[in-house]
């Protein structure tokens, strides 16, 4: 008898969202939709968005969900090829380096676009994030 082996290649892609833009977008605006991703300035108080949270959580502060985002979560890759990957897709338009560096930004594995570690979303899981 004769074995034949396949050999499956895991020869890692860059993920379709960090190279176009616009499908970047369109899944981030879904997640804001469907996921409450947020909140829009992670610099502001936004006291609307963190009482929607609580409710949703059944938490009676905002502190108890402050370490619940991104940049925490099961799914928020900061790998440093997942990173090179937005890097590429930013292009030379601006600096991706610096701006990949001010956001702390990753890839979400589950709702597959770019996000900033300061955000979160409905579908977050603890132990995060993925790195290298």
């Amino acid at each position: 008898t004769m074995t034949i082996k396949i050999k499956i290649s895991k020869k890692f892609k860059c993920p379709p969202a960090t190279q176009d833009i616009n499908l970047n977008l369109k899944n981030r605006n879904k997640a804001i939709k469907e996921q409450n991703y947020g909140p829009p300035d992670p610099s502001k108080p936004n006291e609307k968005f963190w009482a929607a949270k609580m409710e949703m959580w059944n938490v009676d502060s905002e502190e108890e969900l402050k370490d619940m985002v991104c940049g925490t979560c099961a799914a928020f890759n900061l790998k440093k090829k997942m990173q090179s990957c937005i890097a590429e897709g930013i292009g030379d338009d601006a600096d991706p380096w610096a701006t990949i560096n001010a956001g702390k930004v990753g890839y979400c594995q589950f709702l597959k676009f770019k996000c900033a570690a300061k955000r979160t979303c409905d579908a977050w899981v603890s132990g995060g994030p993925i790195e290298d």
